[in-house]
């Protein structure tokens, strides 16, 4: 019974890591100290580390040998990758679901669209838009009734769920997904394999392109922060000047 109660309080306390890293209260290249953590939680340290390690397998969280946990930190070129690994996934997924969705399926999708709607119009609660975001995809995996498939974009949603963030930002974001998902939807409800496919397919590419300017302004400016300065002619200088 002891350990039934200890799994449930690491499961809890993963969930709320996770929810503050996808929230960027935990920041991309910040250590996580497990005594602060635990502190912070409320709980003791040993949650904390098995919920690291855990986060850790999901790439969320980096270990580094004997310096700790840090959040992941993901350069333009591993978004790249991983977008386009998702999306070879989740076309997939859309065209099996056009097939396999069952009516319980379709009108899950139309409850978790009413909602986001609702959200499109007045978006103060980015949380929940994310995880609604994310609700619809996992739907998607798994109306598509192949439950490998399923279990294969479960693990690239965990990856991307921080990034979702980025994709809904501001409402005119949220009210182009909107509009992305009632297409798809329409799509999949009318087993148009090609048009959920090329819907789902745009989605994800909008999403990476948006993605990649962001973090490759960040690499810019974080490079000409760091490039060695231009030496005035004459002048003696160090090796490198910032």
């Amino acid at each position: 019974m002891a350990t039934k109660r200890s799994e449930l309080l690491i499961d809890d306390v993963y969930g709320r890591l996770r929810d503050l890293i996808f929230s960027n209260s935990l920041r991309a290249g910040q250590k996580l100290v497990d005594r602060d953590l635990a502190e912070r939680l409320g709980v003791s340290r040993t949650p904390v580390r098995e919920a690291l390690g855990r986060l850790a397998m999901t790439g969320l969280v980096e270990a580094r040998t004997r310096r700790g946990y840090y959040v992941s930190t993901f350069s333009a070129q591993q978004v790249t990758d991983l977008y386009e690994f998702r999306k070879m996934l989740e076309v997939h997924a859309a065209k099996l679901a056009t097939k396999n969705a069952l009516p319980s399926h379709l009108h899950e999708f139309d409850c978790i669209l009413a909602d986001l709607e609702k959200l499109s119009s007045e978006p103060k609660d980015h949380a929940k838009a994310v995880r609604l975001d994310l609700e619809i995809h996992e739907l998607i995996a798994r109306a598509s009734g192949n439950a490998s498939l399923h279990q294969a974009i479960q693990n690239v949603l965990d990856k991307v769920m921080c990034f979702i963030w980025v994709e809904t930002s501001n409402r005119e974001a949220l009210a182009a997904a909107d509009s992305q998902h009632q297409a798809l939807l329409h799509a999949i409800k009318e087993k148009d394999a090609a048009g959920a496919a090329a819907l789902i397919g745009d989605h994800v590419e909008s999403a990476k392109d948006s993605l990649v300017k962001v973090l490759q302004a960040r690499d810019d400016l974080q490079n000409s922060v760091l490039s060695p300065r231009r030496p005035r002619e004459g002048a003696l200088v160090d090796e490198f000047a910032i």
